[in-house]
């Protein structure tokens, strides 16, 4: 789940535009109304992303884990194995998110051919992750 905000901080925003729209006076603008079918969507989004994202961000998680495990970086060998043992502990997106760029700033440190590689494997992980997000999303939505 790649929104910067927990399902709790969606929930609350969501709630806020409900109360806003609940204790609105006359009738609403095009523009209240307009946030209300954003809430909506977002409630949709929002239950697709539960129900389904969670295997996805471990399956991410644990094929980071395992890359930066096999790196051969000697420079960076011990942080890449606390960075791995991170992601098999992560439980959010948030804490893979954090995990992952520290990472990324660790392999900037430490430039290299290896270095260059892993960082390369992982962006296509992400964009694997990215891909697998929508589709979830369409599939639910579609």
């Amino acid at each position: 789940m790649f929104n910067q905000l927990s399902p709790a901080e969606v929930t609350t925003a969501i709630g806020a535009t409900l109360r806003a729209a609940a204790r609105s006076e006359g009738q609403t603008s095009e523009f209240e109304r307009d946030q209300l079918m954003s809430a909506y969507s977002a409630t949709r989004h929002l239950a697709v992303e539960l129900a389904t994202f969670e295997p996805e961000l471990r399956a991410f998680s644990a094929q980071v884990a395992e890359g930066l495990r096999a790196a051969e970086i000697p420079s960076l060998h011990q942080e890449l194995l606390l960075l791995a043992k991170q992601l098999d502990g992560a439980t959010s997106a948030s804490d893979v998110g954090e995990t992952i760029c520290v990472l990324f700033e660790s392999l900037d440190r430490a430039p290299s051919p290896r270095a260059d590689a892993l960082r390369a494997a992982v962006h296509v992980r992400l964009r694997a992750l990215s891909d697998r997000e929508v589709d979830l999303l369409a599939d639910a939505l579609g």
